[in-house]
């Protein structure tokens, strides 16, 4: 194990790999800032909020970020929780869309909240002109990222690469490894649900300035109401959608939906490569998997050895 574990306090850098108990990291696909959390023994080094972090481990880079919690018990051990830089993105503001893409959002994201910009691939879709009111910048840049998706079928996914802030295109995060009976996992859980982000019927209205009422559109797969009972989606949509664009999003809603919501947790021996958003091949013959699969979040735990929880997207 080759740990790398600094801190700076007060303007002073210490490298406490030696002290530290125990190391977890988080991460989430487009779900928040990623976390680390670790303990350590007190050894007259008392770390503070606000205290840069840097982790590496067998050389890659993990996490760059800042502590916003610490607590110690009689024991003289100090648990810390720090946030890489998408913490501070949870602010909400009053946001003016118009004539941006989905990078061109982070770029005004960082430049008000002086975050370091990393790669930040060109999405080429201009989102619909909205004001958003009362919204956090995270969940402005979210809606941006589905609204792509919907619109363009490309996915990506918004995230703190050691300190720089990153767009990314999935299908550039996909890793050259294979998780499943006889390659690193020792446990998983599987469940497929109808119970939550599952539709068969997609209603949209959208208001008509020239009538003055309002246009709905209904698309639904009877075979499926027939199946499961009738589970519909609602959607008000902004003025600003014609009535093919709200048709082509209904057909859209239907697709994306209207499928069993599979859920598949693995338990492995770690990989320093895997974050939330990366892709790897999954062979589990009990369940018949035999594909690739996105990473919706992970827990990377480090002492005593490397493993890793993960759900997975199927």
């Amino acid at each position: 194990m080759n740990m790398e574990f600094l801190v700076e306090v007060n303007g002073q850098i210490y490298e406490i790999s030696e002290l530290v108990k125990s190391v977890s990291y988080t991460d989430k696909l487009n779900d928040g800032c990623s976390k680390l959390e670790f303990s350590y023994i007190d050894d007259d080094l008392r770390i503070q909020n606000g205290s840069v972090v840097r982790f590496r481990y067998d050389e890659a880079n993990i996490f760059y970020g800042y502590v916003f919690k610490h607590d110690q018990n009689k024991q003289k051990e100090i648990t810390v929780t720090a946030y890489d830089q998408l913490r501070y993105c949870k602010a909400k503001d009053t946001i003016v869309v118009k004539n941006d893409t989905i990078d061109s959002l982070v770029r005004k994201m960082c430049n008000y909240f002086n975050l370091k910009v990393g790669t930040l691939a060109s999405t080429g879709y201009k989102l619909p002109t909205s004001v958003q009111d009362d919204k956090t910048w995270l969940d402005i840049i979210y809606t941006a990222i589905s609204d792509t998706l919907m619109n363009t079928g490309k996915w990506y996914c918004l995230r703190d690469e050691f300190g720089s802030i990153a767009v990314r295109d999935l299908e550039e995060l996909q890793l050259d490894l294979v998780l499943g009976d006889e390659s690193l996992v020792y446990d998983f859980e599987y469940e497929k649900s109808i119970d939550d982000n599952f539709y068969n019927q997609i209603k949209i209205v959208s208001d008509n300035e020239a009538t003055g009422k309002r246009d709905v559109y209904i698309t639904r797969d009877s075979g499926s109401i027939a199946k499961y009972g009738l589970l519909q989606y609602f959607e008000v949509l902004d003025k600003n959608y014609n009535p093919a664009q709200a048709k082509a999003k209904a057909d859209a809603l239907l697709r994306l939906y209207n499928r069993e919501v599979e859920t598949l947790e693995l338990s492995c021996l770690g990989d320093v490569r895997v974050r939330a958003g990366n892709s790897f091949f999954g062979q589990i013959e009990d369940i018949n998997l035999n594909r690739r699969l996105i990473v919706r979040s992970v827990t990377h735990k480090f002492i005593p050895v490397h493993t890793m929880s993960l759900e997975v997207m199927l």
